[in-house]
């Protein structure tokens, strides 16, 4: 018997009892959540196996794949993603040939039997490998340090300590999600959205339960309905992200005056606030509008809504705090007061640490006011995240903390799991401690200016404040980062050292964005009954094939387009950009070498960014008073940290997408979800997932064959017509990008 099963056929015909059991009793105790009863069966089969040698075979090509399309994708100026619908589809495609074709002998490796092929390719095989691939289907964040200090510091780190910093920062999240787990997993209200469409797509493909018989229009299958609608995206999708660029970024109202500054610090997508421009990308849009929930929607898209389309065109129209004087009203960069840039280069030491007596004896520096606002909200969404969960739902995870796992009251699928053996909380204590060591050690040995105290702090900060990001999450779909507040403390801790700032920030905000991750990944393998134990050798094995070629990619990219990335040369296409780097740097000049105490003295200009910590807490306190005088009205679903996070969206990339995004959110969310429900329970995930894995099987083909991701001779350039403008000289003047907005060459006829 296989120890990977992890238990014995008594163990099993005993867990077979209990399975029936509680199939019995679901059938008038199932969730007290709507949508997960419409959606996830309340069946299981213990007996079947997860990780198996298909698993390992599938799951690392995929997840080579994922990391580098993922890493490929954030050097791009629309926010794409490796889809975990191509992986679930390719996968059972590739699944089921294994299972035809492989011999039935068996091997042992340290103790372990395993057969080559133990039977049909089942469910939990199939979604534990989605779970691996999605894992590595990351931009690890240590890659922004990397890339940073390569693009604008010309000093590349080596290879040994750049996958150390990779692995570490994408591991510390480990040991948390372990502790969380029986508190932001188990409890039904812990939703974590996402995972609902997946829960469709794997039974749907697997035929099981009532998936099985359930007819869609014209007594289409699922399968059949999600090919329709997936290879129709597909087809459209080359338009947009390959033939007609300017599709991504129609920005309509900019063509009335496209030389007028005005106009494109409005109404450009890429260089401005969006307002009113569409996009005709569906990777701009995205299957969550259709099933996140509709308020939550609301209040991040009403924040967009807030900052990009009424107060950047304030901002800039009255030219508040020089707003126009740093040219574009979104950049990250830092100037004089006269707006011409800021060199940080020429005020560093040979250790990139500040010379304050070169600093002092110049101009100071300032930022765009606008990205000084992108402060503000972070703060406002911090701590509004935090007085939200304790006001609303704080009664509940005491409740939770109190009762954990056991109790009479525990939802159905967590009753289900109790039939498998759980990962000890050993397993993750060692885990992280040994993560924590190797941190420290690439800290110290690679010279990165966060001593091992200052790191310390940095994974404690991150474990303070976890669980109520973590907890709005799951329950609304949308939570803060850590990002900002992380960059503060380490700035008054270590004020004068960049890179000190980016690596406290990349450590601490990383031990919640990863344990937010693994987190959701567990619920979903809680939803699919996977065993816990096959859960965490899956997690693992993705971070650590997806750490190892998002180092290989970005290195191939940079070397490539380092002019682009670096700003010193324009993209004519529009789909290069190095924003996201720049940025990252911006943040880690403002916060590490400068320091918050110079940026945001409280009697400077931008002192009133501190004011988000009090607007974040005193808000959701006065709406939780209103509830408790006026209980008939949700004043739960007015999330002042979601608007503000919606302010705050676009600080790494364009502002692309939020008009036709709102149009999806109300057909779906409001319209149909309302007035044709039983439409949208049958058809709204299996829409979903058709149209993200179009578009994202029309990026794969593009990146592989036509944009030179196989080999540069495979790049095939689209000539210059009406869409896809650009000049022999290769830019798009007179236009100042793809969306033939602005004036190229600064050549403005109005506006300036």
């Amino acid at each position: 018997m296989s120890k990977q099963e992890y238990y014995s056929e008594d163990q099993k015909e005993e867990n077979v009892d209990k399975e029936f059991q509680l199939n019995e009793e679901a059938e008038v105790q199932n969730s007290v959540i709507e949508a997960v009863r419409l959606v996830v069966p309340i069946t299981d089969d213990p007996s079947l196996v997860a990780v198996t040698f298909r698993f390992w075979i599938i799951s690392f090509f995929f997840s080579v794949i994922g990391a580098v399309i993922q890493q490929y994708y954030f050097y791009r100026s629309t926010a794409g993603s490796f889809s975990i619908f191509f992986v679930n589809l390719a996968s059972y495609a590739m699944g089921r040939f294994l299972a035809r074709v492989l011999p039935t002998s068996s091997f042992s490796i340290a103790g372990f039997s395993m057969s080559l092929n133990p039977g049909p390719f089942n469910i939990k095989e199939h979604a534990l490998i989605g779970i691996a691939a999605s894992t590595a289907a990351n931009s690890a964040y240590a890659i922004d340090i990397l890339s940073a200090t390569d693009l604008f510091l010309n000093h590349r780190i080596g290879v040994l300590g750049s996958l150390l910093l990779i692995i570490t920062t994408q591991s510390v999240g480990y040991g948390m999600a372990g502790v969380l787990r029986k508190y932001l997993v188990y409890p039904a209200e812990m939703v974590w959205w996402s995972n609902l469409v997946q829960v469709v797509f794997y039974n749907a493909m697997h035929n099981t339960d009532e998936f099985a018989n359930q007819k869609m229009i014209r007594g289409w299958s699922y399968m059949k309905y999600f090919w329709v609608f997936c290879g129709g995206m597909f087809i459209w999708e080359f338009v947009p992200q390959w033939l007609a660029p300017m599709l991504v970024y129609f920005d309509w109202l900019c063509w009335i005056n496209p030389f007028n500054k005005n106009f494109w610090a409005i109404f450009s997508s890429i260089s401005g606030g969006g307002v009113f421009s569409l996009s005709f990308d569906w990777t701009s849009i995205g299957g969550s509008t259709m099933y996140l929930p509709l308020a939550a929607q609301l209040c991040n898209y009403g924040g967009m809504v807030l900052n990009y389309w009424i107060l950047l065109p304030i901002m800039w129209m009255t030219n508040s705090l020089g707003t126009k004087t740093m040219g574009s009203p979104l950049t990250s960069r830092l100037f004089y007061s006269n707006g011409t840039s800021f060199d940080i280069n020429t005020v560093l030491n040979s250790d990139f640490s500040l010379n304050e007596s070169l600093y002092n004896s110049g101009e100071p520096a300032y930022m765009s006011p606008l990205y000084a606002v992108g402060f503000l909200t972070s703060f406002i969404a911090l701590a509004g995240c935090v007085s939200h969960i304790i006001c609303f739902h704080g009664s509940d995870l005491w409740r939770n903390w109190k009762s954990a796992v056991g109790g009479a009251n525990d939802d159905v699928h967590t009753r289900m799991m109790q039939v498998y053996p759980e990962v000890p909380q050993l397993w993750y204590a060692v885990f992280y401690i040994i993560m924590a060591a190797l941190s420290i050690v690439v800290c110290e040995v690679y010279d990165l200016q966060l001593p091992w105290w200052g790191l310390l702090v940095a994974l404690a900060l991150g474990w303070f404040l976890t669980l109520p990001i973590c907890a709005m999450t799951a329950i609304t779909g949308f939570g803060p980062g850590l990002n900002v507040i992380t960059e503060l403390v380490c700035g008054y801790m270590l004020p004068g050292k960049p890179i000190a700032n980016m690596v406290f920030k990349c450590y601490g905000y990383m031990a919640m964005y990863q344990c937010n991750t693994l987190l959701s990944d567990l619920k979903l393998g809680h939803y699919m009954k996977i065993p816990p134990r096959s859960m965490f050798v899956g997690q693992f094995w993705g971070t650590m094939v997806g750490a190892c070629f998002n180092y290989l990619t970005m290195i191939l990219i940079i070397d490539s387009q380092r002019e682009i990335l670096n700003g010193d040369k324009q993209d004519p296409t529009g789909l290069w950009t190095g924003q996201r780097v720049q940025t990252f740097w911006g943040s880690g000049l403002i916060y590490g070498a400068l320091g918050p105490a110079r940026m945001f003295a409280l009697d400077d200009r931008y002192g009133f960014v501190y004011l988000g910590f009090l607007i974040g807490f005193v808000i959701p306190v006065a709406l939780w008073g209103l509830s408790k005088k006026f209980p008939t009205i949700q004043w739960s679903k007015f999330n002042v940290a979601i608007i503000a996070g919606g302010m705050g969206a676009f600080p790494n990339g364009y502002v692309v997408g939020v008009f036709p995004s709102l149009i999806t959110v109300f057909v779906f969310q409001y319209y149909v979800f309302r007035y044709h429900k039983n439409w949208w329970k049958k058809y709204v995930f299996i829409l979903s997932a058709a149209l993200d894995t179009g578009a994202a099987f029309t990026g794969l083909v593009i990146f592989l064959f036509l944009g030179g991701g196989l080999s540069p001779k495979l790049s095939v350039t689209i000539p210059s017509w009406w869409a896809n403008y650009y000049t022999p000289e290769g830019d798009n003047a007179p236009f100042y990008a793809v969306d033939r907005c602005g004036a190229a060459h600064n050549a403005w006829t109005g506006g300036a």
